[in-house]
This record gives C-alpha cells, sequence and structure tokens, in this order.
C-alpha cells in the first residue's frame, strides 16, 4: 500500500508504471523502476505522514493502473494515451518510469484527455533538448524538444532545475523558445526557482540527484543535488500540480536501494503538496 494511503473505487490519485527503456542511451534497466518504486513506497517502511506532517492517508485515495510496456516506443505511446484517457475524471496522475522518454507520452496524454493546458517543471541533469540522439527523435535525450515543437507545451511554460550536462546547442534552442533554465550550480547557489505559471507537471529525473544520493541511474553525472536540496525545492514551488512522474530508476546500479528510497521521499512530499 502507498505509504497507507488506501486504495479506492473512487480515487483522487491514479498510479501507472511504464515499462520502457528502449532508448537508454547508456545503462539500461529502468524498465524495472516502476516495480522497485512500487516496494520502496511500502506503507510496512513509511507512515502516512510528510515531513510538515500532511496525513497523506486523510488527503489522498488510490487506484493503480498497474503497468504498461510494449514491443516499440509508439505502442508504449497508445497504450499510456488510452489507458489515461479512459480513465482520467480529473484526478491527479503519478507516473512510475521507465526512461525519461516516457515523459513525452504521458505528459501528452494528460494534455489530450484534460483539454487543458499546463507547464512542466523538469528536474534533470541533462536539457533532454536533442533534436534525435542516436537517430532517435523519441529518445531519453529528446522529450522536452519534442513536447515543444509538437506544441504540446510552449517553451515559456517550461523550466528546468539541475541541469549540469547541457551542449551548446540544446542551450541555443532553450533561449530561443524561452525556456528557464537554473543550473545545478545555481541552486547549490541559492538561487530561487521562480515558476511563470499556474498550473505544473513535475518530472523528475532521479540523475538530478548527486550520484551519492542516487547511484541507480541510467545516466548518471556527478555535481549535482542533495536530496535535502530537492525536497526543499519541492516544498518551494508555488503552482498547482496536476501531474507529476519519477524515471531513470535503474535497480540494476542500485546500492542498498538508495535511489529507490530517494525516490519514494520524492514521491511523498510531492503528494504533501
Amino acid at each position: 500500500m502507498l505509504f497507507g494511503i488506501p486504495e479506492s473505487k473512487n480515487p483522487n490519485l491514479l498510479l501507472l508504471g511504464i515499462r520502457w527503456d528502449g532508448s537508454s542511451s547508456y545503462r539500461k534497466g529502468a524498465r524495472d523502476g516502476p516495480k522497485a518504486i512500487r516496494e520502496a513506497t511500502s506503507s510496512e517502511l513509511y507512515n502516512s505522514y510528510t515531513e510538515n506532517l500532511v496525513n497523506l492517508a486523510e488527503r489522498w485515495r488510490y487506484r493503480d493502473l498497474g503497468d504498461v510496456e510494449g514491443k516499440s516506443f509508439a505502442e508504449v505511446l497508445e497504450r499510456v494515451r488510452k489507458l489515461v484517457g479512459e480513465n482520467y475524471s480529473g484526478e491527479r496522475f503519478l507516473f512510475l518510469g521507465g526512461d525519461h522518454s516516457i515523459t513525452y507520452a504521458t505528459f501528452r496524454a494528460l494534455r489530450e484527455a484534460s483539454g487543458k493546458e499546463f507547464g512542466l517543471i523538469y528536474f534533470d541533469a541533462h536539457p533532454d533538448l536533442y533534436p534525435h540522439y542516436e537517430g532517435d527523435p523519441y529518445s531519453h535525450a529528446c522529450p522536452v524538444r519534442r513536447l515543444v515543437e509538437e506544441g504540446w507545451v510552449r517553451g515559456e511554460n517550461v523550466v528546468q532545475v539541475g541541469i549540469r550536462a547541457p551542449t551548446p546547442e540544446q542551450l541555443d534552442f532553450a533561449e530561443r523558445e524561452g525556456i528557464l533554465i537554473y543550473s545545478a550550480s545555481e541552486v547549490w547557489k541559492g538561487a530561487e526557482v521562480e515558476v511563470p505559471f499556474e498550473r505544473a507537471y513535475l518530472s523528475f529525473d532521479l540523475d538530478v540527484l548527486d550520484p551519492a544520493f542516487a547511484p541507480g541511474v541510467g545516466n548518471p553525472e556527478p555535481g549535482g543535488l542533495s536530496t535535502r536540496e530537492l525536497i526543499e525545492l519541492i516544498k518551494s514551488i508555488d503552482a498547482e500540480v496536476v501531474a507529476f512522474d519519477v524515471v531513470e530508476l535503474n535497480p540494476r546500479y542500485d546500492v542498498s536501494n538508495v535511489t529507490a528510497f530517494a525516490a519514494a521521499k520524492i514521491i511523498r512530499e510531492v503528494l504533501g503538496r
């Protein structure tokens, strides 16, 4: 059971796992992330209270829609679109990846199902703004660019946090489109993250954290945020959260489940908002 939150046929929170790592460019294994995160959020480990003493068991009722998988990204995309469309009627969504390409599928599906606009707050070491990566325009290195170029979100409604592995071409695209980037260095120096929109989808690539705090990821990048820094950022965000995802957990490389427990902490504190 998710942090002691009751399961319900009348939920206000829907949970969906996406077992896809077909575009992982270095270490595959993120397809096993959903199972590991579910285990790490068990009520056998945690009570239902956040740091600010919000009782999640009183605020939330959830339904687990299971996992989506497929032989191709197109197949995964269609299955996510179908499941979100069939089940959405105003609930919040929590999506579990999978590599970061799944954010293209989930963000797009929720936009289609809700018919409403919302911004994207993207926590990641990498900006994921390549036009294509190794010939794949839907690689986990490309989801933000695809969402912007295809019109699912406007560039000025994208905020990226924790970036520390950009390329000049990606930064040029961000500047042209009005994407706001807060580097890991700026966060460490105390920059206040400003969000210029009222409703937000949050996307957490666990490699936003330094590998000391999240060793079990596909593309570890030293010099990242601490878990404490990320939790304080979550608490400070001034926007309504309509949905969020946690991606790129790779259990094959996760020492003592450290990364899975970080994922659980992120989920608990986001739900506490």
